[in-house]
């Protein structure tokens, strides 16, 4: 049985790092990721490597989806878990970082879909992770609660369009999750986090679901709720 090709988008650090290393340990999938920190593309990909792409730069999401399309005729499921996050009073806010962070956030899931969609068929999935600030506000950080709306409302509209074609696409609202992009930040309880292993282990079990069913949109949250 040929082996089911995952791509990890953002697999770097935090839940894409967590996830790829939980999607290479079980043998019938063979998953790659892409992130700023990754290795310089190959002839033929490895299982299990993250591999080299700037998501900020569109010419690199291109060069790479057209690189990543001559080696695999199909793709079983794509994990968007890239992101970081831009937290300060509104006006304290300058051009140049929220444009770099709307393109991290949004842009790029966005632009990476346009690309790889054709190669993904019936019983595939698409899975974006978006958070608790897609869903609601909260205060010193409305351009990282407007890029994650924004990636929700993208989500919804690509589930519409390509339902026709048996292609799942789940949007997983994720509450307080311990990773990278909570340091420096003060008045948050790692402990009261989901680490990010765990979150990897929920994340794994979307795409082995039933291709029958479709789970359009998950809140999914630490036990003691939204922190």
């Amino acid at each position: 049985m040929e082996s089911k090709k995952i791509l990890v988008v953002g697999a770097g650090s935090g839940i894409g790092r967590s996830l790829l290393e939980k999607l290479n340990a079980i043998p019938e999938y063979f998953p790659i990721g892409i992130s700023r920190r990754g290795r310089p593309l190959e002839e033929s990909f490895e299982k299990g490597k993250n591999y080299y792409c700037d998501l900020g730069d569109p010419n690199q999401i291109v060069k790479f989806s057209k690189e990543l399309l001559e080696r695999w005729n199909k793709i079983d499921a794509i994990y968007f878990a890239s992101g970081d996050g831009l937290f300060l009073k509104i006006e304290d806010l300058e051009w140049e970082d929220l444009q770099k962070h709307l393109a991290l956030n949004l842009s790029a899931p966005i632009l990476l879909t346009s690309k790889l969609l054709p190669a993904l068929g019936k019983g595939s999935l698409l899975c974006y992770i978006s958070s608790t600030a897609g869903k609601q506000g909260f205060p010193e950080s409305s351009p990282y609660c407007a890029s994650k709306h924004g990636l929700a409302g993208f989500a919804k509209a690509i589930r519409e369009e390509v339902k026709g074609r048996g292609i799942r696409v789940t949007t997983v609202y994720a509450g307080a999750i311990d990773t990278p992009i909570w340091d420096g930040r003060e008045g948050f309880k790692r402990e009261d986090m989901i680490p990010s292993n765990d979150a990897a282990i929920f994340l794994e079990s979307l795409y082995s679901q039933p291709a029958t069913l479709n789970q359009d949109e998950i809140l999914l949250l630490p036990p003691k709720g939204i922190l």
